[in-house]
């Protein structure tokens, strides 16, 4: 029963317009690095000290922008950038996301009492998201997510990538795999040479559900005709795995 609902959302959703099962969002990344003269439950202490008056200020002024703190699980020197940890901050419009941007800057930088973060963040960017359809909906405040970073094959035709790649993510939450995914496509502060064309993000609500999607993916989704047709127009190098924490409701 669960797939012929899934297959028949499908349907009805095509015949109309593939696009339209994506939302647009826009997202900013900053990187940082943990004070090493810490010891861990100072510096624990110190970043939840920061952040609730970081949320603080955040939410005494209408917005709708989202804060996670982002930490690696797999992942090597290069994958992390020289940094411990990011955050990210999600919002429905640029204009949306620079007017918060701008907002908090003011009242942190008018705080003579704001605390010390434990950290310094150097490097940020911003990137533009569409965001696919997920397999219930759920905004979940923790989880795993995993990043490729893939490149454009030659002829590629972005439009019928995401098509297909969408039609893939319904055959997988039908044969029980959990989560999401959506395309990220890096903006200013990116690297001007050796950026990918994008990255594709796949978000687990627990580490056991990650598991299982691999397992699925492999044991009953891999090789069908979607997967097969988004292969064909990009090429993505291996991933690697982070732990996230909502620390701001939209």
């Amino acid at each position: 029963m669960r797939i012929l609902l899934l297959l028949l959302l499908s349907f009805f959703t095509w015949s109309d317009d593939h696009e339209n099962m994506y939302e647009g969002i826009f997202a900013d990344y900053v990187f940082c690095n943990a004070d090493e003269d810490m010891s861990d439950d100072k510096r624990f202490a110190a970043f939840q000290k920061f952040i609730m008056a970081w949320n603080k200020h955040a939410n005494s002024f209408e917005n709708n922008v989202s804060l996670s703190v982002v930490t690696p699980i797999y992942t090597d020197a290069e994958m992390r950038g020289g940094s411990d940890f990011f955050f990210v901050k999600h919002a429905p419009s640029r204009k949306a996301l620079g007017a918060f941007n701008q907002k908090i800057t003011e009242l942190i930088t008018g705080d003579d009492k704001m605390p010390e973060p434990p950290f310094e963040c150097e490097d940020a960017n911003e990137t533009f998201q569409r965001v696919g359809p997920s397999s219930d909906g759920e905004e979940y405040s923790e989880g795993i997510v995993e990043y490729w970073p893939c490149n454009y094959t030659e002829g590629a035709d972005p439009m019928a990538m995401r098509e297909a790649e969408a039609k893939l993510a319904l055959e997988h939450y039908a044969n029980g795999a959990e989560g999401g995914f959506r395309y990220i496509y890096p903006g200013s502060g990116s690297p001007r040479e050796g950026s990918p064309d994008f990255y594709i993000s796949r978000g687990s609500p627990s580490f056991e559900a990650r598991g299982a999607s691999h397992d699925i993916y492999w044991a009953e989704t891999q090789g069908s005709e979607a997967d097969l047709e988004r292969r064909k127009h990009m090429s993505c190098a291996n991933s690697s795995l982070w732990s996230w924490w909502r620390l701001k409701e939209s």
